[in-house]
């Protein structure tokens, strides 16, 4: 328990599946209270690796050298992360291995009728909501694997790990990486709250149970899910109607408008395939890529401030080609 007093919790985010191209967005989330930061492996072993329980101890010994730049870790926390299927054996087998943190730091102050693990507890639900959303922003944006896997907070006072949050692990691994381009195009997007209508709702909520799901089939059918959520009002010609509705979204003219009606319908017809226990023909994950750029696509066009499914019906069917 803290003291009465001035107090600063510092509050983390174990980030995975992303690189240091991360960092370019720092000029934006500052301005929201928080940033990334890259912490190398013996920084790792110094201040953070009670996350992997491994107690803080300035005595071991940094025997182990990995790495291109040969940073010293301890036998007890090579251990730690050999067997933690989250980091291995990518880190082991990076050139300049370290783990990305989203970190926010926050001033409180304890009063004689104020108990600080309430403070730490509210803090720790804002901060957790943040990420989720910032997360939700990121993986909207593009392709790529970006989780969190556990969220703790720091005291000012004690400098131990203390209120932890597990999140789900499992998933695919891959970096989530940005260009300079991207980064910049980005940063205009992010918002420190991102808000959905109802229309969007449960594509988005779809949209975010793919990241927990392990089986790319599963992935295929509920990104397929995600588009009759948005684009499919009745139980008849399903396949024609998202496919006509997501084409004019995502095309400009009447050629790319047939491409895609094509390859859409290919797609959904691909869902009811693997739905009714048939055999996938061609590449499922290039399948699965080309399927969820689409998904993006088709969130980012509906999920506009008193969208309905009537409102978008009514300006879809008075387009065409």
């Amino acid at each position: 328990m803290l003291s009465l007093g001035e107090h600063t919790l510092e509050s983390y985010a174990h980030i995975i599946n992303v690189d240091r191209t991360i960092l370019k967005l720092n000029p934006t989330i500052e301005k929201f209270g928080y940033e990334f930061i890259w912490v190398d492996a013996s920084e790792f072993e110094k201040d953070f690796s009670e996350i992997l329980n491994i107690p803080k101890n300035d005595k071991r010994k940094l025997t182990i050298m990995i790495g291109r730049e040969s940073k010293g870790i301890s036998h007890e926390l090579h251990n730690s992360i050999v067997h933690t299927q989250i980091l291995n054996p990518m880190f082991l087998n990076m050139e300049y291995p370290g783990i990305i943190l989203l970190k926010r730091k926050s001033n409180f102050r304890i009063l004689g009728e104020t108990m600080d693990f309430v403070i730490e507890n509210k803090e720790l639900y804002n901060f957790n909501s943040f990420a989720k959303n910032l997360i939700l922003q990121l993986r909207l944006y593009k392709i790529g694997e970006i989780r969190c896997t556990q969220l703790f907070h720091i005291s000012s006072t004690t400098r131990e790990i203390s209120f932890r949050k597990r999140e789900i692990e499992i998933g695919s691994q891959g970096n989530y990486t940005l260009t300079d381009e991207e980064a910049k195009e980005l940063s205009k997007r992010l918002v420190p709250k991102y808000e959905f209508n109802g229309l969007a709702e449960l594509a988005i909520k779809n949209f975010t149970i793919v990241y927990d799901l392990t089986d790319v089939q599963i992935r295929f059918i509920t990104l397929v899910t995600c588009l009759e959520s948005l684009f499919n009002l009745g139980k008849g010609q399903i396949a024609h109607t998202i496919a006509r509705h997501l084409s004019i979204v995502i095309s400009n003219n009447e050629e790319q408008f047939k491409k895609n009606y094509k390859q859409i319908k290919k797609l959904y017809n691909m869902r009811n395939s693997i739905v009714h226990g048939g055999k996938h023909k061609g590449d499922i994950i290039q399948d699965y890529l080309n399927l969820s750029n689409k998904v993006r696509l088709a969130i980012d066009f509906c999920n506009i401030p008193e969208m309905t499914k009537e409102k978008l019906f009514e300006d879809l069917n008075s387009r065409g080609f």
